[in-house]
């Protein structure tokens, strides 16, 4: 034997013994361009919805849009894959028509790996089960466990794809705060939260099949996000979900990205993978407005979906033995039985926290709702932000600041602070949990605003005169050196309405990706007939 051909047998030997010394990322002998295409949190949102960015009132979203950017990109690149890391179904349209048009119109916009989102489950396992039986992509769940086999036989822990030539080895991931944040599972599912664990195994399994790219799929949050790519070596790409942020960042060897929700943006990821490596990787999310253009087949099916979704809205989901107050001068100045509700049915839900925080702004119809029965309409129209509800941890020192600040909306002839140094009237706050007193005639909170920032307090406020929680069966005096798990909606979360104490760099806040409107319809649901009443938790000294 020749010198020449005993050295390729011994190469061809030394590869098919060590395969990773040799095939392992070599799959192919040339550069390949690659674009992984994301969304995360749906959200229903099948057809494309109305939105103000930079001041600017455009139309965004839809499948049918996701459907024509990803054909696009695709055709750009030498192979792509579109993921999603999940929450497509949720809200009324899950509801009323149980994810039949989210799944059918994502698998006509050719998704190839789907992760389910804790909402995936809110109706329940026969409903979810029954929604995917439309789906022609893969769904994987490492972490998911299970009861029903029929459904657990259709979600895998992790699938493998050739893309271009390349073995891309791809898991899912729930998070383990599932039973916390899906609305009425029903049971017979958990979730196994060694997560980082779990995926070691899978990422290991996924290397026996010498995979050239390794990607997680997940529904866990940036935090758990990054724990994974801590303890876990060779992911090469974490897709997330479940925070609703934009992210892009490298974690050890591993990136992270994540494009917010309701597909507002498409994510894509580009990069060229070479000599068994991702090289020169880009992120971009593209504005899905119509630029981006549609795909007509599935425009026309949605359209068809949400003509039977609107006949579909006054569908009955309770009653009301009293007429409900949504007036918008009652619930922007004092406690309405409606309000009460509103903050009860959060409560309901995070059992844990100890107070609710409602701002009047967010709940809308300026009308009685008069007793009898209460319809998705209705609870559509009462609030139709469909605002997520945070998590917060707050001292009560912070949360008497908050009270002051909700004070404030109360206009005084002569009190001292102009208009533009206070709570909007919107800020006033509906409340569950506590009791508080407010005197009119002493001196509200007062602070100059730059934005939702405050540059400088003039006056910290006296009109709370007194504050009680509800902990443990009793009523307590607010103890300004505790600290209270407070639940409040997302847009008084980010400062809305004047409330910058929710802002401090120092407070916690989580996103419980629950929606006011959800949380309110299964309270009804659940608790009819409903009979909220005044229960003297907004009090006012001298009446």
């Amino acid at each position: 034997m020749s010198k020449k051909l005993f050295l390729i047998t011994y190469i061809a030997l030394v590869g098919c013994i060590f395969p990773h010394a040799w095939c392992y990322g070599n799959a192919v002998d040339h550069p390949v361009e690659i674009a992984i295409m994301t969304t995360a949190d749906l959200q229903s949102c099948v057809a494309p919805y109305t939105v103000v960015i930079k001041g600017d009132t455009l139309t965004v979203g839809g499948i049918e849009r996701i459907a024509s950017a990803s054909k696009k990109i695709s055709s750009e690149v030498d192979g792509s894959l579109l993921l999603s890391s999940g929450d497509d179904l949720m809200g009324p349209l899950f509801s009323l028509l149980e994810g039949e048009p989210e799944i059918r119109g994502m698998s006509m916009a050719g998704y190839d790996v789907v992760a389910p989102g804790n909402h995936e489950f809110d109706r329940g396992v026969g409903v979810y089960k029954n929604a995917i039986s439309y789906s022609n992509f893969d769904i994987v769940s490492a972490n998911l466990i299970i009861d029903d086999q029929e459904l657990a036989s259709r979600i895998h822990p992790y699938v493998i794809k050739e893309v271009a030539g390349l073995k891309v080895g791809i898991f899912g991931m729930m998070t383990p705060e599932f039973l916390k944040v899906c609305n009425a599972p029903g049971g017979g599912v958990t979730v196994d939260q060694s997560i980082v664990k779990v995926a070691r195994n899978v990422v290991n399994e996924l290397k026996k099949e010498e995979c050239d790219i390794l990607i997680g799929v997940t529904h866990i949050g940036l935090n758990f996000d990054r724990e994974l790519a801590r303890g876990v070596d060779d992911i090469d790409i974490i897709v997330g979900g479940h925070d609703h942020e934009y992210v892009y960042e490298t974690v050890g060897n591993t990136i992270i990205v994540q494009d917010g929700s309701r597909a507002k943006y498409l994510g894509v990821l580009n990069f060229t993978y070479s000599k068994g490596k991702l090289q020169n990787p880009t992120w971009q999310t593209v504005l899905l407005d119509s630029t981006v253009g549609y795909d007509p087949e599935i425009r026309g099916l949605m359209a068809q979906y949400l003509k039977v979704y609107d006949d579909s809205l006054g569908a009955v989901i309770g009653e009301s033995t009293v007429d409900l107050d949504a007036h918008s001068d009652v619930v922007r100045s004092r406690e309405t039985n409606l309000g009460n509700m509103i903050a009860d049915s959060w409560l309901n839900w995070f059992t844990d926290a100890d107070v609710a925080l409602v701002n009047g702004g967010s709940i809308r119809g300026d009308r009685i709702y008069p007793a009898g029965t209460i319809t998705f309409s209705t609870v559509n129209e009462i609030l139709p932000f469909r605002n997520e509800v945070y998590m917060v941890q707050l001292t009560g020192a912070d949360l008497k600041r908050v009270f002051e600040i909700s004070a404030s909306v109360l206009r005084v002839k002569d009190d001292g602070c102009p208009d533009t140094c206070r709570a909007s009237d919107g800020g006033f706050l509906q409340v569950g949990g506590v009791r508080i007193t407010i005197d009119t005639t002493q001196a509200p909170f007062c602070a100059i605003y730059a934005g939702r920032d405050v540059t400088e307090v003039i006056n910290v406020g006296s009109r709370v005169t007194g504050i009680e929680v509800y902990q443990n069966g009793s009523w307590n005096s607010l103890d300004t050196s505790a600290t209270y798990t407070v639940l409040t909606n997302s847009w008084t979360a980010i400062g809305g309405d004047g409330h910058y104490i929710f802002t401090g760099k120092d407070i916690q806040k989580q996103n419980t990706t629950l929606t006011t409107t959800d949380l309110l319809t299964g309270y009804i649901q659940s608790h009819t007939k409903v009979s909220p009443q005044l229960e003297n938790r907004i009090n006012f000294l001298g009446e």
